[in-house]
């Protein structure tokens, strides 16, 4: 429990952020670890600490509310920052509700595309963003450890550099002799109609977690489809969870 002063700025400032940065780290590669050898019960229990860590909590509100490019906007609340006290009442928040997280509905902001069409875009509260960036540091180390190798799209320190290195290396005209061939792929309405069952099937977490899930996934349905689709741009997507084995 971290205990602060009246001066609530100061208390947020002088947290020591860097030691909880390393000690995220060192759960997350436990998490990491035990997938790899196949203890999913284990990985499950690894997770529930990263959800319940006082490290954990704050540095996923600390991203939401100060690094993120969209910290400052609003959910269906009107809430477009926090205070420091808000910030050390909303880690405590997440201690007590982290594994029964209720999601509120989503702000709708529409944005126009350039074939003339609207594309809506689904906020969630800042609340809401915060427990997803939290989940997101338990889901991530898990799944990490069950993607394809040559899987570069929506990973931690993976970019389109790092493809594009790949197919140099695979695509130069001393490699593979002269039959090669780039497949381009686009799956229509892919975060459209995605299926939600296929999603939390894939999931490893545990219990609390895809409850939490599931809320979130069921705050942004779309009425026509209740049973696919997710909201773009939110702090857990589809693509962290469904990637290929290798």
């Amino acid at each position: 429990m971290i205990r602060h002063s009246s001066n609530a700025s100061e208390s947020w400032k002088a947290l020591p952020w860097k030691q909880f940065r390393r000690n995220q780290f060192r759960l997350q590669k436990r998490v990491f670890k035990a997938i790899q050898v196949g203890d999913k019960r284990k990985a499950r229990s690894l997770q529930k600490l990263i959800l319940k860590s006082t490290a954990a909590r704050l540095l996923a509100i600390r991203q939401v509310t100060q690094l993120n490019a969209g910290k400052r906007t609003a959910g269906v609340d009107g809430q477009a920052f926090l205070s420091f006290e808000e910030r050390f009442a909303l880690s405590e928040e997440l201690a007590w509700q982290g594994s029964n997280w209720k999601h509120q509905k989503l702000r709708e902001i529409p944005i126009p595309k350039q074939n003339g069409q609207t594309r809506i875009l689904k906020v969630p509260t800042i609340a809401d963003r915060a427990w997803q960036c939290l989940v997101k540091s338990a889901l991530e180390p898990a799944h990490e450890a069950t993607f394809h190798a040559r899987s570069y799209g929506f990973r931690a320190g993976r970019s389109a550099h790092d493809a594009h290195k790949i197919l140099f290396s695979n695509l130069n005209s001393h490699a593979n002799g002269i039959e090669k061939r780039v497949i381009e792929l686009d799956i229509e309405k892919c975060f459209d109609r995605i299926n939600h069952s296929t999603i939390l099937e894939q999931l490893i977490a545990p219990r609390g977690i895809k409850t939490g899930i599931f809320r979130c996934l069921k705050a942004g349905v779309n009425p026509a489809y209740p049973e696919q689709g997710t909201p773009h741009r939110r702090l857990i997507t589809p693509c962290t969870m469904l990637q290929t084995p290798p």
